[in-house]
């Protein structure tokens, strides 16, 4: 296959059977997807990655900066330069700013609408409170309950309200200050007061080419299951020549990529997807089923829905790479078929069973 597209004449009449206009028309599809599925990555809820505790919709995190970043397109992309720097506790961003908030500790939540905020400690940084001291934490007072008869009383209360990090009891009073944010301890008599927040150890949950390695894996056998195809399995040999292929595109930094579409390897890239989760790229190229004719396929345009559930396939491999900017993500997958695609298809493509 040619690696060139031909510029045609606007006065020259197409042939759609014409591989350099197949070529171009799925590249134009391609790009399309992309931006199909650029527009529903921003929008998704969903978070990915290590940083991923204590996800807050309208709270801003109270503690000591790290790094502040200008011009974040997302709060997926926040995260994860939150989850690449060892001494990043957790994050926040504003999305009518673009600004993304890295912390080294958190002392707490501050009410700020529009914000989204995550933590990187592995678990909640909220804990169950049971520290009891005569004095007060100092902090920001998020709700204060009236005849409250415990100090017991008090700290369920706390328990039971997700951004309350301390309380504050005064038995004198009956009263309860359940606080968002709390830092400094003053001893002193009159009040009880204790700290509801776990200690604070940036973890790693685990290596995240190897997690994104099997979200893409269960991502195809969940969609290979539907067409009652055998599931795949990762193969390493086959993980280091996508590996290597997508550092290779990443290096160029050339979009659309230029690549063999015939042979049993895709190819995702865009701009902003940094640790974007395997699974929703596999979704993205299954979507091409809409197009795909079973009686007279045509697999140049659609080519990346039949290798996800190529029946002979046995084996595949993932690749995951970024320019040297971190502005755009490259992924190869590759599979340990080879043969004619076009021969071959009437044996391999079997429609949805379930």
């Amino acid at each position: 296959m040619s690696n060139h597209v031909t510029a045609y004449s606007h006065k020259k009449k197409f042939n759609i059977d014409d591989p350099n206009v197949k070529l171009f028309r799925q590249l134009i599809r391609e790009l399309q997807w992309n931006h199909n599925r650029r527009l529903f990555f921003e929008a998704r809820t969903e978070a990915q990655g290590d940083c991923t505790a204590d996800i807050l919709e309208g709270y801003q995190w109270n503690g000591a900066y790290s790094y502040n970043s200008n011009g974040v397109d997302t709060a997926q992309r926040c995260m994860d330069t939150c989850d690449l720097s060892g001494k990043c506790m957790g994050w926040s961003y504003k999305p009518a700013t673009k600004m993304c908030m890295r912390y080294s500790s958190i002392a707490g939540a501050i009410k700020v609408d529009g914000v989204r905020s995550g933590s990187c400690v592995g678990t909640n940084l909220k804990t169950k409170c049971t520290e009891t001291r005569d004095g007060q934490y100092y902090g920001v007072t998020e709700k204060t309950l009236e005849n409250i008869a415990t100090v017991q009383d008090c700290m369920t209360s706390c328990d039971n309200l997700n951004i309350c990090f301390g309380y504050l009891y005064s038995p004198d009073e009956t009263k309860c200050y359940l606080q968002n944010s709390v830092s400094e301890f003053g001893a002193g008599d009159g009040f009880k007061t204790g700290s509801c927040m776990a200690p604070q150890k940036r973890v790693r949950l685990a290596d995240p080419i190897k997690i994104f390695r099997e979200d893409s894996l269960d991502g195809h056998n969940q969609k290979r299951k539907d067409h009652c195809v055998p599931a795949l399995i990762l193969d390493a040999g086959l993980n280091k020549v996508s590996q290597d292929f997508a550092n290779q595109l990443a290096a160029a930094d050339v979009t659309p990529p230029i690549y063999d579409m015939s042979k049993m390897q895709t190819v995702y890239f865009n701009k902003g997807d940094a640790a974007r989760h395997g699974t929703s790229i596999v979704n993205g190229f299954y979507d091409e089923h809409k197009y795909f004719n079973f009686d007279n396929p045509d697999l140049i345009m659609v080519n990346h829905y039949p290798k996800i559930i190529w029946k002979s396939s046995t084996k595949m491999g993932v690749g995951r790479a970024f320019t040297s900017d971190k502005q755009t993500m490259f992924v190869v997958t590759t599979y340990d078929w080879e043969g004619s695609f076009v021969n071959s298809y009437k044996d391999n493509m079997n429609k949805k069973c379930t």
